[in-house]
């Protein structure tokens, strides 16, 4: 009868049935074993998936608020130190502007007018940052601007030529309600100082606290008049249809605009991407050391296997099992509990994030006022990859001592002795 080899067609059967039963001659300790690799694959798995949903809570939050997928700029825009200048602005007929419109990935493009200048209530002075801009488009692009149920009065509205929407902040520093009046000083391009009256019909609430101190929207044709700027814009802002790539958007853009600068979300807030980087650095590391710490425990688990079954080995050895052979038995033995470890820690995973999805996780975001609720969502992809990083880790932890254990002398082997 010959031997079982790793080449012969039975042998992986074989094989398994070898693991299967080895692994419950010490139940306890396979057991434990085996939860070291469900806990690394649960944590891995969920902390993943929660820090995908909150960098998506921030990317949303960025491009609703006002940053959109892209924007289009005048070349020399962001290495001015001008806020507003001749130079730095284009026309708000822009022909790029009439071919977004035909694009059929673009949802929506809002054209923007932003400066500074100074705004005054009774009490108080204090320095502003206005964005002129065209109302329904505005908040087609930027739909998380303005909340009716959250902020106070209304959105700005061509109807009311000076009406003004500010940040929460300035409106507290200025000590301003809904319908009280202000004063609006600007400098134009001319170096004069220009005075506009106006009215408070809105208070918002943006997501970084320093703009909510400093933030003025009105609409675009006043700004306009308010530096003496008729029909320029600083920027055209794109929002893009449910489902489309961004960055390829943007690449496939490159080009078309030749006279203007073309900039994602991404370079337009470039912090949340630092951010995710960050991140995504941590969790990775996280989990690298989850992986770690479980393949230290199978690596101990085999070396002790091989210890209690020098006889075994030696008695394989003797009917004519090769190196091979013994090397298999014993990484698919700790293969075997990285499956097993892999599918209960996926599974447990899976199920957690479902209840976390269903509840909400409340989280405290750097990047906007109050408590946010994140809902991280059941990933196959990424369950998959969890799976086989634990089979992979228990394989690669079982290659030294199965080495070991390949290289023992049947003679040797039968002492109970394994050199």
């Amino acid at each position: 009868m010959s031997a079982p080899s790793a080449l012969s067609q039975g042998f992986l059967a074989f094989a398994m049935r070898y693991a299967g039963r080895s692994l419950w001659r010490n139940k306890r300790r396979t057991v434990l074993t085996i939860g070291t690799v469900t806990l690394s694959s649960f944590v891995s798995l969920v902390a993943t998936r929660y820090s995908t949903a909150v960098l998506k809570i921030w990317q949303d939050g960025a491009i609703d608020h006002g940053a959109g997928h892209a924007q289009f700029h005048q070349k020399d825009y962001f290495d001015s130190p001008d806020i507003i200048s001749e130079k730095i602005t284009f026309a708000e007929n822009d022909p790029v502007h009439a071919a977004l419109a035909l694009d059929p990935a673009v949802e929506a493009v809002s054209r923007r007018l932003v400066f500074e200048g100074i705004i005054s209530s009774e009490r108080k002075t204090v320095y502003f940052i206005g964005r002129a801009i065209e109302a329904e488009s505005e908040l087609k692009v930027s739909p998380g601007i303005f909340h009716p149920k959250e902020d106070e009065g209304s959105f700005v509205t061509s109807s009311i030529a000076n009406g003004v929407v500010l940040g929460r902040g300035l409106a507290e520093t200025l000590e301003l309600k809904v319908g009280d009046d202000a004063v609006l000083k600007t400098s134009t391009l001319s170096g004069a100082v220009n005075g506009v009256d106006v009215k408070v019909i809105g208070i918002v609430n943006p997501p970084l606290p320093a703009l909510s101190k400093r933030l003025v929207y009105m609409p675009l044709e006043q700004g306009q008049k308010s530096i003496k700027i008729p029909g320029r814009i600083t920027e055209l802002v794109v929002r893009l249809k449910p489902g489309s790539d961004a960055e390829k958007w943007v690449a496939s853009w490159e080009g078309k605009a030749p006279l203007l600068d073309l900039r994602g979300w991404w370079k337009i807030d470039p912090m949340i991407r630092e951010v995710e980087r960050i991140w995504d650095s941590v969790v990775g590391v996280i989990s690298v050391l989850l992986f770690v710490a479980a393949g230290i425990s199978v690596l101990n688990i085999v070396f002790m296997l091989v210890m209690e079954r020098t006889v075994e080995i030696g008695t394989l050895m003797a009917i004519g099992a090769r190196p091979r052979d013994i090397r298999t038995l014993f990484t698919l033995e700790a293969a075997l509990i990285g499956a097993i470890g892999g599918v209960l820690g996926a599974v447990l995973g899976n199920i957690a994030l479902v209840a976390m999805d269903i509840s909400g996780v409340p989280f405290d975001s750097p990047f906007s006022s109050g408590r946010i609720f994140v809902h991280p969502k059941v990933s196959l992809l990424v369950s998959v990859l969890v799976f086989f990083a634990a089979v992979l880790i228990c394989y690669v932890s079982a290659l030294a001592p199965s080495r070991k254990a390949s290289h023992v002398e049947p003679v040797v082997a039968f002492k109970g002795q394994v050199t």
